[in-house]
């Protein structure tokens, strides 16, 4: 893999389960729900340890770039994944 592969959106909104997603595990997309609808460190480490499963059965390594958003912290026991975190203020660079 040469940085192309795409992932399966993550939609997070504020229905646990929504009537627009009745057959939603036959979709291409991971869901999640929160309150606001935000981004949580729960929603981001479940689907970091979900996405590093994946990786390992694989036998892949890789490196994720993300923003300094609060809900981005580090995950600890990550196997397959490194996180890389960009410097604040430079989200937009």
């Amino acid at each position: 893999m040469r940085g192309s592969e795409k992932l399966p959106l993550l939609i997070i909104s504020k229905s646990a389960k929504p009537h627009c997603f009745n057959n939603s595990k036959k979709l291409p997309v991971e869901y999640a729900a929160n309150k606001k609808a935000w981004m949580t460190n729960d929603i981001f480490i479940s689907w970091l340890q979900k996405l590093d499963r994946k990786f390992l059965l694989q036998g892949r390594s890789v490196a994720m770039i993300v923003d300094n958003c609060s809900a981005y912290s580090s995950v600890d026991n990550l196997k397959a994944i490194k996180l890389v975190f960009l410097p604040p203020n430079t989200t937009s660079i």
